[in-house]
């Protein structure tokens, strides 16, 4: 069993200065904002950067002291790096038969009241499971999460609604390959139709680079679809919301300015330095998009959009969970004392029905904040663009 490095004195009697009981105190009622009785939640891929994140953000909220963490991940050599759980356990992947029951095995011996599954194959099963796993989770309709993770019916979908153009899909499966170039125009953007972080993805520019792109990674036996559509050369952004039963709880944007890594060839990965801004725009854009998908969202739902040539913000694709980046509204929320910045936190405490904060549901934080990481480095939050270093002129 791991022993999380956080149940110690000093780092509880931080958070509890950060959260002062008037802070948590709910305008609608009386009471101070904490978990009525100690909880157990569980999250999937606690061994993943995702994963791990959720973990910390729940054991850095005003009811870290009373939650009973409990991780779960394919690989438990990933495990050991989480210190934020209570208890870590190996399970099978999500398409393994025997994956549901060994997670109920553990929800039913550890008494668990609600799970946040991460990587997306473990969303889409556990969406799937109806009462089969005998807790509760906090997410979209099965029907809205198999969109969400089919980037061609994502875009497909939008295409219905008028915001993006008709996606092509190219298959092995189609036939001659030179026939389904034919349908695409060029400059484009292609990526697997399924998978996170831009999986295989890049610009092509013409029909010869898009044949090359797609003949390589089948010719390494990766047997996977790919979907051509319009490249959006402009602004990158990421809105990340909650939803309670087709209600916007709360979101904010933050806006990626750089990348981790040298991305000379294709693209994916994860954002280094991100900015948190006040767009109308965005926040109508990936309104919509939501919208155009479910017609009662719920859950955590994170929209990536990328401005056109002209300057509209256009979906690109939305996921069903919190994105690696969530631990950035956490720090914010710990080091300014506002418990509703939390995100992680608000969703846990909507899936096992306890009273939230009041929040804004658009522009959550504030748009002087402008967060950065790097791999092996950690991560900071900085206002006002003021940065230590001194530039000399």
């Amino acid at each position: 069993m791991l022993a999380p490095v956080l149940k110690q004195p000093s780092f509880y009697s931080f958070v509890e200065r950060a959260f002062a009981p008037e802070t948590l105190q709910n305008p609608s009622s009386d009471r101070v904002l904490r978990v009525r009785n100690p909880k157990t939640i569980l999250i999937t891929g606690a061994g993943g950067s995702a994963g791990n994140n959720v973990c910390w953000s729940l054991r850095a909220s005003p009811d870290g002291k009373q939650l009973s963490l409990i991780g779960t991940d394919i690989d438990r050599t990933s495990l050991e790096l989480n210190r934020w759980i209570d208890e870590a356990y190996e399970v099978p992947k999500a398409d393994d038969r025997t994956y549901l029951t060994t997670l109920r095995k553990i929800i039913r011996n550890k008494r668990v009241d609600g799970i946040f599954p991460q990587p997306d194959p473990e969303v889409r099963t556990i969406a799937e499971s109806e009462n089969r796993l005998e807790t509760k989770f906090f997410l979209p309709e099965p029907n809205v999460v198999k969109v969400c993770l089919d980037k061609l019916e994502a875009l497909r979908q939008w295409n219905a609604a008028g915001v993006r153009a008709v996606p092509v899909l190219i298959s092995a499966r189609k036939g001659k390959l030179n026939n389904q170039l034919k349908q695409v125009n060029f400059p484009c953007w292609v990526r697997a139709r399924e998978g996170a972080g831009g999986l295989m993805s890049c610009l092509a520019k013409d029909a010869r680079t898009l044949e090359y792109w797609v003949r390589f990674h089948w010719s390494q036996g990766i047997s996977a679809d790919f979907v051509a559509e319009e490249y959006l050369p402009g602004r990158d952004y990421c809105f990340m919301s909650i939803w309670a039963k087709g209600t916007l709880v709360t979101s904010m944007i933050r806006e990626r300015l750089s990348w981790v890594g040298h991305r000379t060839v294709g693209a994916g990965g994860t954002s280094k330095l991100n900015h948190v801004v006040h767009l109308d725009s965005v926040n109508k854009a990936a309104t919509e998009a939501i919208n155009a998908i479910s017609a009662n969202p719920n859950g955590v739902l994170c929209v990536d959009l990328k401005e056109d040539v002209s300057g509209t913000p256009k979906p690109t694709e939305i996921n069903c969970r919190f994105t690696t980046n969530v631990h950035y509204l956490t720090l914010a929320s710990v080091k300014y004392g506002r418990p509703e910045w939390n995100f992680p936190w608000l969703a846990s405490r909507l899936m096992i029905s306890e009273h939230i904060p009041s929040c804004s549901q658009y522009d959550a934080l504030p748009d002087n904040l402008w967060f950065t990481k790097n791999i092996d480095m950690g991560f900071t939050v900085v206002e006002d663009n003021k940065w230590r270093a001194a530039v000399l002129r």
